[in-house]
């Protein structure tokens, strides 16, 4: 058995705390006495492997920390973090390439952990491409390696002039990067992501002290070029049950149309493309 390091100790603690669990309550979860739970929390017991993964999955820790509390136990990580495009992963993309044709002529992309762009159709392509070229923009702000997509949004040099209901999509970035910290509290990038939405020029001040108002049952994205305007809702799509650090880190964003006249806008503008 390896020898647990003091940061186990506290890890364990933190998540614990984080998840608003007792000792007691972990210990049942993970098939152990709450004596020992608390001999790990003080550094007095050790953990084996799986006792480090039974309490991980116990607290539902993302993969990427449950690599690092291993790590920190003395033990190698659990789970690859592997090349998307790499033949690992190649039936992976397969799905995701397939995902995206079937989402034609509606555009569609694959976010990764950070809300980079790491795929994306011929319609997501010409759609985006009418307002700004993005890879553009992004030169243009510093290329920032991190959020991307939520920065395109942001930015004056991206997309925000564009979009008519800015305020209400850059509240849905927030309250998701909130909820996000909530689920993963050591990211390190979100809280600069976070202050970076609420310290933006256009941000109400009661963004600071509201969690979120009453959401609607799903929220549109407006965006307008000339005369043409373009209401999209968007869903959500993960890999279930990846044992994979970047296949759980994974999304799938697809944007339907709102109403009739974006469907046939979108129609027009993927035929023109083909």
């Amino acid at each position: 058995m390896a020898e647990a390091t003091p940061i186990f100790a506290a890890m364990l603690k933190q998540w614990r705390q984080h998840r608003h669990i007792s000792q007691l309550d972990l210990a049942h979860r993970a098939g152990v006495s709450q004596r020992h739970v608390s001999f790990l929390e003080t550094g007095r017991a050790n953990p084996s492997r799986p006792m480090v993964l039974a309490l991980a999955n116990s607290l539902d820790i993302p993969l990427r920390e449950q690599n690092s509390l291993l790590q920190s136990a003395g033990f190698t990580a659990a789970f690859a973090e592997g090349d998307l495009d790499g033949e690992s992963h190649r039936v992976f993309r397969d799905a995701l390439d397939q995902t995206l044709k079937h989402a034609e002529p509606y555009p569609a992309l694959v976010l990764d952990g950070r809300w980079n762009m790491v795929m994306a159709n011929n319609a997501a392509l010409t759609f985006f491409g009418q307002f700004v070229d993005p890879f553009a923009a992004l030169a243009e702000m510093g290329n920032p390696e991190e959020f991307q997509m939520a920065r395109l949004c942001l930015s004056e040099a991206g997309f925000a002039p564009f979009i008519d209901n800015w305020e209400d999509l850059v509240a849905s970035f927030l309250s998701r990067a909130r909820r996000a910290l909530l689920a993963n509290p050591k990211d390190e990038y979100l809280p600069v992501l976070i202050e970076e939405i609420l310290g933006h020029p256009k941000a109400p001040d009661d963004w600071r002290t509201v969690w979120s108002g009453n959401p609607a049952p799903a929220l549109q994205m407006v965006m307008r070029k000339g005369e043409d305007e373009y209401r999209l809702f968007t869903m959500l799509a993960h890999f279930g049950g990846a044992t994979d650090v970047t296949l759980e880190e994974l999304s799938v964003e697809l944007f339907y149309p709102a109403d009739d006249a974006t469907r046939e806008k979108l129609e027009t503008l993927a035929a023109g493309a083909s």
